[in-house]
C-alpha cells in the first residue's frame, strides 16, 4: 500500500497521526537511554585511561626507588624512568579531562620509556 500526500492509496483516511509526528515520536523513543549510555561509556573510558596512566607513573616511581635501593649507579635509566613518571602523570591529567586518545598515546610512550630504562643496556 503506497501513500501520496499522507492519504492511503486505496482512498481510505489515515489513522490520524501524520508521518512527521510518527517519525518524531520514534526518534524521541529511547533517546535518553542512548544519551545516558554514551555518557556512562565516556566516564568509564576516562577512568580507565586515567587509571592506566597513574599505574604507569607509580610503577616508574617504584622502579626508581628499587633500583636506587639496590645500589645501582645513577645513569640514563633514571632519566628514562623520570620521563616515564612525567608522561604517566600527564596521561593521568589528559584522561581525567576527557582527552582519551592523547592520554593513551602519552601513556604508551611513558611505558615504552620505562621498558627501555629497564633494559640490560642501562644496567
Amino acid at each position: 500500500m503506497t501513500t501520496h500526500g499522507g492519504n492511503a492509496a486505496n482512498g481510505s483516511e489515515s489513522s490520524g497521526a501524520s508521518t512527521d509526528e510518527l517519525r518524531a515520536g520514534f526518534r524521541a523513543q529511547g533517546r535518553s537511554e542512548v544519551v545516558e549510555e554514551g555518557r556512562r561509556d565516556a566516564r568509564q573510558a576516562r577512568g580507565m585511561y586515567a587509571g592506566l596512566a597513574g599505574l604507569v607513573a607509580v610503577t616508574c616511581l617504584v622502579l626508581i626507588v628499587v633500583r636506587l635501593g639496590q645500589g645501582d649507579a645513577l645513569g640514563v635509566w633514571v632519566a628514562t624512568y623520570a620521563v616515564g613518571v612525567a608522561l604517566g602523570g600527564w596521561g593521568f591529567v589528559l584522561g581525567r579531562i576527557g582527552h582519551t586518545r592523547w592520554a593513551m598515546m602519552v601513556t604508551c610512550i611513558g611505558a615504552a620509556l620505562a621498558g627501555l630504562g629497564d633494559s640490560p643496556v642501562f644496567r
